[in-house]
């Protein structure tokens, strides 16, 4: 009876210290797990690799386990893999981020702040100094070169500002997708196009490369808000937090600091958490473009 009872007892610790494991065994798998981390840009991909690897080695190095690269080519195919659970964090537009949010598929994570301090920025016109082109009013029946239609600094920002000055893409101007920003000037600047839009930041980051003297700003946007980094909306709340704890931490080691440094070609100077608030200005700037 007694060697019995030691059985049972035996069978019953045995259990226990199985049940006990699980989490740990959890946690460890889920610690070896690949971080897939996906970037829209319309840079080439062997650039966006170039210039994202330094931040996803870091973090790698932080979380203690692998973080891959993602590179979908547009916005569809972000969608799909978002949908498909193929990317868990990703790092987009805000007018990107907010049409996949009001799908239900993503979620805020970190802001990033610009070159400015910022997190927000404003979209520039811009014209040839000897086009006779002075004010929005003068653009009317002009080719305008924008970025990209999906764009919220190349596209729906200063959409919304010729709007408000009485000009509608597509009919008062005409809308050309350069996909490129030196692409957006040289065509200006060749006289392709009368004028050129992008975010003042890149503009001002372009004419460190380019010679954009014979160009001048003929108006500004109203601000908008600055890329992000977002997440799966089904992604584990633990997860996600552990990925935002390491992005926002960046600056709080010189490592972190360094990683940064590098990326101030792509304006980003920092992150922060991400505020929803700032989603209102999106809404109303779709709705003053008429896209909304």
């Amino acid at each position: 009876m007694r060697s019995r009872c030691q059985h049972s007892r035996f069978l019953c610790l045995l259990f226990l210290s199985f049940l006990l494991s699980l989490p740990a065994a959890t946690l460890a798998a889920d610690a070896q797990a690949v971080i897939r981390f996906g970037i829209l840009s319309i840079a080439p991909p062997a650039r966006i690799h170039r210039n994202w690897q330094p931040f996803a080695d870091h973090l790698a190095r932080v979380l203690r386990q692998p973080v891959e690269l993602v590179v979908p080519r547009g916005f569809g195919k972000l969608a799909r893999a978002v949908e498909a659970g193929e990317v868990d964090f990703f790092y987009v537009n805000s007018y990107v981020f907010y049409r996949l949010k009001q799908a239900g598929r993503a979620r805020g994570v970190a802001q990033m702040v610009n070159l400015d301090g910022k997190v927000t920025s404003r979209s520039e016109i811009f014209v040839r100094r000897d086009s006779g082109i002075h004010s929005p009013a003068d653009l009317k029946g002009h080719a305008i070169a924008f970025v990209s239609p999906l764009g919220a600094g190349g596209y729906l920002a200063p959409r919304a500002y010729l709007a408000r000055n009485g000009l509608a893409a597509g009919e008062d101007v005409q809308p050309v997708f350069t996909r490129n920003l030196a692409n957006s000037i040289h065509q200006v600047l060749l006289g392709d196009v009368e004028a050129g839009t992008m975010c003042g930041v890149n503009f001002r980051l372009m004419q460190r490369k380019l010679n954009t003297g014979e160009l001048k700003i003929i108006g500004q946007s109203e601000a908008y808000p600055e890329n992000l980094i977002a997440a799966r909306a089904d992604l584990d709340p633990a997860r996600l937090a552990r990925f935002r704890e390491a992005v926002l931490n960046m600056t709080q080691t010189a490592a972190g600091r360094q990683v940064l440094a590098r990326m101030h070609g792509m304006k980003i100077r920092r992150f922060v958490p991400y505020d929803p608030a700032i989603e209102a200005i999106t809404r109303r700037l779709l709705r003053e473009s008429g896209l909304e």
